[in-house]
């Protein structure tokens, strides 16, 4: 027999003509929406819509009788709405019911004509609900796996009543599935409990927008219930965004219901106690997923006045029984009549925790009093800690003899009761992970720098250890005793622990020391793995962990108290920031890259030219590397700024290899502006009438004129195409080619003796090897210095057959013996060298801008990260500062490479200084910047070029 689940009817005078702006005339014809769907018209009896009619005006009366009327009319509507449910419910059972099927006046089981075969519940059109059997089955599932784990909601008896009787609303009833359904194992969501999930979760969402937000006064708190229960249902789907906005949407709702104060008293025990847990799930929610930056607190402590949860054997017995209220339990002075329920201490950490990601995720300036100081937050926070030791009555609490001591009368255990005790000491040991994990501490230790005490940090980096290992012993023996560590929010717990044991495990491999740190590296990716099969979000903090352990024992210097100073570069702080952010965590990994970026893939300041990409290294530091293993090019003026850059190659040689295809490329594209800029350089206008005969220009036979004058970018190029064609806006280009190789060839080589020096050296005299900006820069100088000493003559060749027009073009060979047989000889081929190493403050302006600009820019953007296009805006901006405050330098250098011009009849500048004079005098100071203009639009087009290439 064929079960098929038809959307309600009973509704009116009819609800669809009501909604639908349809006249009513009364004798309840059927209306046009049910004709044309052929559905049957089913309306409710009169009295369930008095209440919608408009009441007459009554007199004013006095408070005493007005509160008197106000009680009578609340349960005149009670008794209203049981007389609705008892027509309808015999209403339509006379219309429909058979033997083998329940009629609900909002869910309908309706018989087939013909049998066919089980329809595959939520993915047949039509449908909303499982068949009763399996929708018993999830429910019990619900109370067995998802509630008190940790949020609480329902009464079970109660529950289960009002489902029986139809009186709980639509959104609720799927809400409640959408959480259950994933830890159940009926053979009707075989495969698909995901997907059922995510079809409940969407219509529970559509019927809260249809049913309440857009009805007037038509809010409770079964609203409030389902909102929260789908914002977890989104949070753990990686929804992070969607889960916020719900959670503070079920906030808001809780305020205007006021379920922030006790409920009213004339509700029966047990309503009020549904309506404290479900504020308190609420409150709990909004601190657990508060834990990131940028995501403000929506409730306050000093705002939530209703006591806290009573114990679950009350809860369940419908009896009352005053409790502290959440100031009460944190005040050290208050006298408690009784222990606080284990729900009440989940609420008393989560208070806690909620402080403590404050403290943690700070945006604005640190605070000004030392942790170490007894007045300072994070003495406050710690001191706060220790009141769950003491309402726990144990400094050592023990999961085996809570267990042991929790027998109830039928032998057996609540293990309701005693998972929220297990989440309240998680949260324990949680806030002392992230109040002394390293990043933090360092974080925290560094504006005091040396009058920092040594004895704090060490002790702060060892209780960080201390809790991590005891966190997921807890978790572990949890799990052997058979109490359920099912709870989404265990897998960020777990995932904070577990990056600490990955730095705690380099950090003693590198010093040859067997500890533990290992096995819970391991047992937190299997936790996870665990409960990834659950909740999407564990697999994408599994798959976080794994990556991090991979790049992480640069970092493992964070555990050293000596290095707590060093400085951690941008691109390392994100990484770090991820690994204790709860959405980043919880974010699908196709779309973040764990990896640092912005940090180590800046270029560093002693690069020397332009277009050679970035040298990757295989051991990536976070201490200060960041200006390492950058490979230069060829182009002195133009250092290539690589700022968001894909991932690097998995060896140095490929990043060597790559790096040059993409500058020889970039190079070959924007040529013709190389060959414009430097003749532009080289030209002279003389702006005095008086010459000395030593300058007045020969036409002697065998001289020539190589350097012809220029009116500007685009005079030159249109002059060099109508006199040598196209081609001569390719001379040289082989040379360029084969130094833009060879440098960036040369470079690698260099750098890496240098550093390989630089390491024996230090081992040798047992110096500390520790990584600095200043180290860098001089390896980087050394590595740079010696590239351009082996590449110059190729620079010096190319430069001299970019000046030359088409008529007098030679080979590189013969532009060579040229050089040589001139008066300088074979030094001739070393000239500009000099001027070449000053023009390392090119690439440092660049660096220092970009740096200065970008840090701006995330400030306004509150820590996001940048995208290609603002790194390329940016770069291109910190580009053009540069050449304008170096462009003398590069005029200079081009024409010390350059032949002599005719005025000086073939005598050469004897430096840099000889050659800025000469252009002072002969031509005026803004001769200085001649060829500005294509310089700045090559250094565009070549960034934006080498930026997409890498990115290819």
């Amino acid at each position: 027999m064929d079960v098929r689940l038809l959307p309600s009817l009973s509704a009116c005078p009819h609800r669809r003509s009501r909604r639908k702006k349809t006249k009513c005339t009364g004798d309840r014809p059927i209306c046009y929406h049910c004709r044309r769907n052929r559905l049957a018209c089913v309306y409710e009896p009169y009295s369930a819509t008095v209440a919608e009619n408009p009441s007459v005006p009554n007199p004013p009366m006095s408070l005493p009788s007005a509160a008197i009327n106000l009680n009578n009319i609340e349960l005149l509507q009670r008794i209203s709405t049981i007389e609705s449910r008892l027509a309808q419910i015999s209403g339509t059972t006379r219309q429909y019911a058979t033997q083998n099927s329940r009629v609900c006046t909002r869910y309908q089981y309706v018989v087939a004509d013909s049998p066919a075969p089980l329809p595959q519940a939520i993915y047949q059109e039509n449908t909303n609900l499982p068949p009763p059997h399996v929708l018993s089955s999830v429910i019990d599932t619900y109370f067995l796996r998802v509630h008190n784990q940790p949020y609480s909601y329902f009464q079970e008896t109660s529950f289960r009543q009002r489902l029986e009787s139809d009186s709980l609303p639509r959104c609720l009833v799927l809400a409640v599935l959408s959480s259950a359904v994933r830890f159940s194992t009926h053979a009707f969501y075989a495969g698909q409990t995901r997907q059922a999930s995510e079809k409940y979760a969407r219509e529970s969402w559509l019927s809260v927008l249809g049913d309440h937000l857009t009805m007037e006064d038509n809010l409770n708190v079964h609203v409030v219930q389902t909102v929260n229960l789908l914002a977890v249902v989104d949070y753990t789907a990686g929804r992070a965004r969607s889960g916020w906005l719900k959670i503070g949407l079920a906030a808001r709702i809780s305020q205007d219901l006021h379920l922030m104060a006790e409920p009213d008293v004339w509700l029966s025990y047990s309503e009020q106690e549904e309506q404290r847990r479900a504020f308190w799930s609420i409150y709990l929610l909004d601190k657990l997923i508060s834990c990131g930056r940028s995501r403000p607190l929506v409730i306050l402590d000093e705002d939530c006045e209703l006591q806290l949860p009573c114990d679950e054997n009350r809860f369940r017995h419908g009896e009352w029984r005053k409790t502290s209220t959440i100031d009460q339990l944190l005040n050290w002075n208050s006298k408690l009549t009784e222990s606080p329920s284990p729900f009440a201490l989940v609420v008393l950490m989560a208070s806690i925790f909620g402080r403590c990601t404050r403290y943690v995720h700070q945006s604005k300036k640190m605070e000004e009093i030392p942790p170490w100081d007894p007045k300072s937050e994070f003495s406050a926070i710690n001191s706060s800690l220790l009141l769950l030791e003491s309402y726990s009555k144990s400094s050592n609490w023990q999961l085996s003899d809570i267990l042991h001591g929790s027998v109830q009368a039928d032998a057996t255990v609540d293990r309701q009761e005693i998972g929220h005790l297990i989440f309240a000491h998680t949260l324990f040991h949680l806030c002392h992970c992230l109040l002394n994990h390293p990043f933090l501490v360092r974080r925290w230790l560094k504006p005091y720098g040396a009058k920092a005490p040594a004895s704090f940090s060490s002790r702060a980096l060892q209780d960080g250890c201390d809790h991590a290992a005891q966190l997921m012993d807890l978790l572990q023996q949890a799990n052997n005793h058979g109490c359920l560590v099912e709870s989404s929010f265990y897998a960020y717990c777990i995932a904070v622990a577990g990056g600490i044991h990955s730095l705690a495990t380099h950090f003693n491999q590198d010093r040859g020391r067997e500890t533990n740190n290992v096995i819970y590296l391991q047992q937190s990716i299997d936790s996870l793995e665990r409960l990834a099969k659950l909740w999407v979000h564990a697999g994408n903090i599994a798959a976080s962990l794994r990556e991090f352990h991979s790049i992480s024992q640069p970092f493992a210097t964070l555990l050293d108290p000596s290095h707590l100073m060093d400085e951690l570069d941008f691109g390392s702080e994100e990484v770090m920031w991820s690994m204790i952010d709860y959405a980043i965590l919880g974010a699908d990994p196709s779309k973040k890259q764990l990896s640092p970026k912005t940090g180590a893939n800046l270029p560093s300041p002693t690069s020397w030219a332009l277009g050679a990409g970035m040298l990757w290294q295989d051991g990536y530091s976070p201490g200060g590397n960041i200006l390492g293993g950058i490979t230069p090019s060829m182009r002195l003026e133009e250092v290539e700024q690589l700022l968001n850059c894909s991932p690097r190659p998995t060896s140095p040689w490929e990043g060597v290899v790559s790096g040059t295809t993409a500058a020889i490329l970039a190079n070959f594209i924007v040529y013709p502006l190389d060959i414009v800029k430097t003749r532009l350089q080289v030209q002279v206008r003389r702006h005095r009438k008086e010459t000395t005969d030593r300058e007045k220009p020969t036409t002697a036979e065998g001289t020539s004129d190589d350097h012809a004058n220029y009116d500007g970018l685009l005079a030159a190029v249109s002059q060099i195409v109508r006199e040598e064609g196209i081609s001569g806006l390719y001379n040289g280009l082989a040379s360029s080619i084969l130094g833009t190789a060879s440098m960036n060839f040369a470079y690698f080589y260099w750098s890496t003796a240098a550093r390989s020096f630089q390491v024996s050296t230090f081992k040798r005299h047992g110096i500390s090897d520790t990584n600095s900006i200043t180290k860098e820069l001089v390896l980087g100088a050394v590595g740079g210095a010696l590239a351009q000493l082996c590449t110059n003559p190729i620079a010096v060749i190319s430069t001299r057959q970019q000046t030359r027009r088409d008529d007098h073009k030679r080979s590189m060979w013969e532009t060579m013996l040229e050089i040589v047989q001139s008066e300088d000889g074979w030094t001739g081929l070393w000239r500009g060298f000099k001027v070449n190493l000053i023009l390392v403050i090119n690439p440092m302006i660049t660096y220092g801008v970009y740096q200065w600009l970008r840090e701006g820019l995330l400030a306004l953007r509150k820590g996001k990260r940048l995208g290609s296009t603002d790194a390329f805006l940016l770069g291109a901006l910190s580009k053009v500062l540069a050449t304008i405050a170096t462009h003398p330098l590069i005029v200079a250098k081009t024409m010390l490479q350059s032949k002599p011009p005719h005025c000086r009849i073939g005598r050469p500048f004897s430096g840099f200084t000889e050659v800025i004079r000469y252009i002072v005098r002969n031509e005026g100071l803004s001769r200085l910047y001649k060829g500005l203009a294509p310089q700045i639009i090559k250094g565009f087009l070549v960034q934006g070029l080498m930026m997409m290439l890498r990115e290819r």
